[in-house]
């Protein structure tokens, strides 16, 4: 019976997720109703009654707790604001909830091969949609004139390519975790870079600067944790010598110049000449500012958040220059305050620090492991203030949740293990 517990909520796992992927294409390219948006609410549904038919760890319990507790509080924005769009919004939000707790009762047994067979499927997925567009010029997901493969943009399964560079690069730094740090077979460590790598070329077309910097940190912490000690230094080394060039016109310039030559990286070189040698003309950046001033400008206390996508009352003092400010705000923990209020922000706090906690109380995890975790973390922060909203955007969640289920499954091992000693 357990066997059979465990295999269903892996099926959850993998189906929803995948749907989550792939929906937006089956549904406006082949006309097939949208299943993730359908399926979205049963799969939290399905999850949070599971929860009180399961014996669960204290670790896993206190993570559940504070999920639900950011659940229920925010369910007061949902009554007062009610449509459906705002409940599939919620729904897909809370999916994190999903992830998590079908994660931690799927992968109980054997968690590190689950865990990189899982992360092998949704990087093949995505890794798909991407060279499907880059290839064969097949645009998989149509609503977005000024995102199109006509236009340079490959953005395989997602409606716009910053979307896809930031799950993109939270998967390169999970597979860097489970794949490549202290991982001493050659095979499975030559996989994860491999992997890396062709994600690193989805984040780099995929011309978001901000993910570009963050998958660029993944790589100079992996080798420098997976090096000996003098390596180390030299790593160190060359770090600041690299980081003296990186913004030198005389050294990027004939860079740029070669690679704007290749159609597939020309969106992604204006993109990044325009941040590193002309950052006051970027419009995507002047936005942003404008959105996060105003915001400090307006504060006031939300006991009781506008609900997803509403928040032009917010700004009325002092309004926006664009109106799309008042339904994406280009910042997740703002976002979470305007939408969902005080207490439900605390609780997401709650949830960070608390994950934290359980990874640095863990004897049984390596010093590199902690390290790269708090790294996980600041780029999770990092990462988040990238997409214009991260209500449909679960899949983020994992870099923070699939450690945290590692680290609470390879403690229980280990104690079991020690336990049978005795």
């Amino acid at each position: 019976m357990k066997i059979a517990q465990h295999q269903l909520y892996g099926l959850l796992l993998y189906v929803s997720s995948s749907l989550i992927l792939v929906g937006p294409s089956l549904s406006t390219k082949i006309g097939i109703p949208r299943l993730d948006t359908a399926l979205i609410p049963l799969f939290l549904v399905l999850s949070i009654v599971g929860i009180f038919f399961n014996k669960l760890s204290k670790d896993t319990f206190i993570i559940l707790v504070f999920s639900l507790i950011m659940c229920l509080l925010s369910f007061n924005s949902l009554i007062l604001n009610f449509s459906i769009e705002n409940l599939l919004d919620y729904s897909f939000f809370y999916f994190f909830i999903s992830l998590f707790f079908y994660g931690v009762i799927y992968f109980e047994d054997n968690c590190l091969i689950k865990i990189r067979q899982f992360l092998v499927f949704l990087s093949s997925i995505i890794l798909i949609g991407f060279f499907l567009e880059l290839i064969f010029k097949v645009q998989l997901v149509i609503g977005n004139e000024e995102l199109e493969v006509s236009e340079g943009a490959f953005k395989g399964f997602f409606f716009n390519t910053n979307d896809q560079a930031v799950v993109s690069t939270c998967f390169s730094a999970l597979i860097t975790f489970f794949f490549i740090l202290n991982e001493h077979n050659k095979k499975i460590k030559a996989l994860g870079y491999f992997l890396v790598l062709l994600l690193g070329l989805v984040v780099f077309v995929g011309a978001s600067r901000a993910a570009i910097v963050g998958y660029i940190a993944i790589l100079f912490l992996a080798l420098f944790l997976n090096s000996k000690s003098y390596i180390k230094v030299l790593y160190f080394i060359l770090g600041i010598g690299f980081s003296s060039f990186l913004f030198n016109p005389n050294f990027l310039k004939p860079i740029f110049n070669f690679l704007v030559n290749f159609n597939w990286l020309e969106r992604s070189i204006v993109r990044l000449e325009l941040a590193i040698f002309a950052l006051d003309e970027d419009n995507s950046v002047t936005y942003r500012t404008e959105i996060y001033k105003k915001f400090f400008e307006n504060f006031k206390i939300l006991w009781v958040g506008y609900g997803p996508r509403n928040y032009q009352e917010y700004f009325n003092l002092n309004p926006l220059s664009y109106s799309l400010g008042y339904r994406n705000p280009h910042s997740f923990f703002m976002e979470m305050y305007l939408a969902f209020g005080l207490f439900s922000f605390i609780a997401l706090l709650g949830l960070i620090f608390f994950s934290l906690w359980i990874l640095l109380k863990n004897g049984f995890l390596t010093l590199n492991q902690k390290i790269f975790f708090i790294f996980s973390v600041i780029l999770f922060c990092w990462l988040v203030f990238i997409p214009s909203s991260i209500l449909r955007l679960p899949l983020i969640w994992c870099l923070i949740l699939f450690i945290v289920i590692y680290s609470i499954h390879h403690k229980r091992n280990h104690l079991n293990t020690s336990s049978s000693k005795c």
